[in-house]
């Protein structure tokens, strides 16, 4: 353990209380955008109150674009796999050896994660506290290397217990928070005050804004009935006289979008403010987790073309946030209606504002739990001595 003990001796009435204070060092692993988003108040957070915070990533475009303009100094170790397997195990080794090498000498007194596959195995390794964050059960590859290693995993309220157990983590390790993770940055921003994007649409017509799939993940399907491209070629169809953003995740996928259909889709090639883009869209197309769940909590009409089946989006239709048709003629049959129904999206607004006002900030409780687990490994440590 790095902590740095203070002694602090206050003098009551009748007895001697001895305090303890302390700062952590936290080390926070960001591999994706949506982590980026959700750990930035963290990061601010913990930094205020004195503690250290180191931040590593790895190589992966989407993350390395969105560290950069939120101004997140992070140590990038390692890279992302791609889609072949056996790139994707070789990968993750070699991060791990490099992460281990980074730390060996200095060790952290907690890991914070969505769930890294390096990350935890290497605190576990190295005797570190490793707190993980997730609300992705149906990432089953990751889930096991990860949920088993956990101190504590923390999960938003609509994921039951015993989606978790199953990857062998004990159920009093298994904390939960009244959130979806969007609310972290949507609860941080003021979305009244709606901001220009800085793309090329046209104002006077609708904006439809498809977000297209972590193609690269183990959990994704290769159902060809649901294929990407199928749908924007059906889009450009039906929607031709209106803007249609795509939000490519890889640069493969830019690629192939520009080889495709160059001149008939706006393709953004950097990081783009995507709350200020969601919200001055008509329509949400998302085909992963985290936009699709943002946009509806924001009110934007949102449907899931996600080949799998999720619970975080299972509870959002349960609310009438979402949508999510069969197939490419159901998703062009509930769009049309989208666009035709004004008072429909009226209600969706005020539905997820209602929505959201129930929530609570994971951030605190993330913190709140650091702090504990820290105490209970330091209590450990001076009962021993």
């Amino acid at each position: 353990m790095s902590c740095k003990f203070k002694l602090k001796k206050v003098i009551s009435w009748n007895f001697e209380e001895i305090r303890y204070s302390y700062s952590m060092k936290v080390w926070i692993d960001i591999l994706t955008p949506k982590q980026t988003l959700f750990f930035e108040p963290l990061i601010e957070a913990l930094q205020e109150r004195g503690d250290e915070v180191v931040i590593t990533s790895r190589r992966y475009r989407e993350a390395e674009l969105m560290l950069r303009k939120r101004q997140i100094n992070a140590v990038f170790i390692g890279s992302h796999g791609g889609k072949r397997l056996d790139a994707k195990l070789t990968a993750s080794l070699e991060r791990s050896n490099e992460l281990t090498e980074y730390f060996k000498h200095d060790t952290p007194d907690v890991l914070v994660s969505f769930s890294s596959p390096e990350a935890c195995r290497v605190a576990f390794g190295l005797g570190i506290i490793n707190l993980c964050v997730s609300d992705s059960p149906h990432a089953e590859a990751v889930s096991r290397l990860t949920v088993p290693l956990a101190d504590c995993l923390l999960t938003p309220w609509i994921i039951p217990d015993k989606s978790w157990t199953g990857f062998g983590i004990e159920r009093n390790k298994i904390e939960q928070y009244k959130a979806l993770d969007p609310y972290v940055w949507l609860s941080r921003r003021d979305l009244s005050d709606k901001k220009d994007v800085t793309l090329n649409i046209d104002k006077s017509k609708s904006t439809i804004t498809l977000r297209l799939e972590e193609s690269f993940a183990s959990y994704v399907s290769n159902n060809k009935n649901t294929h990407e491209f199928v749908l924007i070629k059906r889009l450009i169809e039906e929607f031709r006289d209106q803007n249609i953003v795509i939000l490519c995740r890889y640069s493969e996928q830019v690629d192939e979008v520009y080889k495709k259909f160059k001149g008939r889709v706006i393709v953004p090639t950097d990081v783009v403010d995507g709350v200020a883009l969601l919200q001055s869209s008509d329509l949400f197309i998302g085909l992963g987790g985290t936009m699709t769940a943002e946009a509806s909590l924001l009110g934007t009409p949102t449907i899931s073309f996600f080949s799998g089946s999720y619970f975080v989006e299972r509870y959002l239709i349960s609310k009438g946030l979402l949508t999510k048709p069969r197939d490419v003629d159901g998703v062009i049959r509930v769009s049309k209606n989208f666009l035709r129904d004004t008072k429909l999206r009226k209600q969706m607004k005020i539905r997820s504002n209602r929505i959201r006002s129930g929530m609570e900030d994971p951030i605190q409780v993330i913190i709140k739990k650091l702090d504990i687990l820290i105490r209970e490994k330091l209590n450990e440590e001076l009962a021993r001595k």
